[in-house]
């Protein structure tokens, strides 16, 4: 397996690996779009454990059962059966654990597949971090009805994209309905919540190249001092093990899913020298850059 190409539902990776697929009839793949209706029946070998990877397509994943927790953006989230789960483009994800039986379904649009909207669908918090709806039972049959009817509409012919552009539009503004009631993060968070939710997006975009305090505290128009004690009061870490831990995950990604050497990647991460990168990730993970591409 070439080492450019990352371990993601992504429409090359399911569409043109058919190696890591055993049962092709689960995931429907087009230009527009990605669907898989049973992760388990498809038999993949997309995803592991412990491993993060960007996720370049967005995600509305529907889980059937079993239970995990998987970390989108920096944030850890637990999961299990009758919840959606919707993840923005160019997220950084990590499935941390998941039990034997994990199943779930998955909507992958293109990017720009969708139309632009006036305003946003869901709440700030999917459109920077993602979101996790829990759902009750009409709810639920409710999500069960759209993933089955847009199945099926995806398997007739002729194709009908804008059939589809439109049904997923209004999946999502149906659970737009069961956010504003059903979410483990409460649609108005406290200033210190929206605060740390802020930070932790800009993390994400940022964290590559910026390590300092002073430029989030800018970017957040707040004190040095008051963000590094509301993020502490937040969330228990200090800003710097946030940022921290967003560049080891991008080091992992690099090192795991890329063709870049170690020099490359200690200069794409902003590191003064390659020795500085391995001394910083060795002592973050226990293991240097090299060891770590080895398991």
């Amino acid at each position: 397996m070439e080492k450019n190409r990352p371990i993601s539902v992504a429409f090359d990776d399911i569409r043109y690996k058919l190696d890591i697929i055993n049962h092709l009839e689960y995931r429907f793949i087009n230009d527009d779009l990605g669907m898989v209706i049973s992760f388990i029946q498809m038999g993949s070998k997309l995803f592991h454990t412990g491993q993060p990877y960007r996720a370049k397509e967005g995600r509305i994943i529907r889980i059937l059962q079993g239970t995990g927790r998987i970390s989108i953006n920096l944030i850890e989230y637990e999961v299990s059966a009758h919840q959606i789960i919707i993840i923005p483009d160019n997220s950084l994800i990590e499935l941390l654990e998941i039990s034997p039986d994990y199943d779930f379904q998955v909507i992958v649009p293109a990017c720009n597949f969708l139309p632009a909207l006036p305003g946003s669908i869901l709440s700030e918090t999917y459109t920077r971090n993602g979101i996790i709806l829990s759902l009750n039972e009409e709810e639920w049959t409710q999500a069960e009805m759209f993933f089955t009817l847009l199945w099926n509409i995806l398997h007739s012919s002729p194709y009908r994209r804008e059939t589809v552009q439109h049904f997923i539009i209004s999946l999502l503004y149906n659970l737009k309905y069961n956010e504003q009631t059903r979410t483990t993060t409460p649609l108005r968070l406290s200033r210190r919540e929206e605060i740390f939710r802020r930070f932790i997006a800009l993390v994400n975009e940022h964290s590559k190249q910026e390590r300092s305090v002073n430029f989030y505290a800018d970017k957040l128009c707040l004190t040095p001092h008051y963000l590094s004690t509301i993020i502490r009061e937040a969330s228990g870490q200090t800003v710097m093990q946030w940022i921290n831990q967003s560049v080891v995950l991008e080091a992992k990604v690099l090192l795991k899913h890329s063709d870049l050497l170690i020099f490359q990647i200690s200069d794409e991460l902003n590191f003064p020298n390659p020795s500085f990168f391995s001394k910083f990730f060795k002592r973050m993970t226990g293991m240097t850059p090299a060891e770590y591409q080895k398991t």
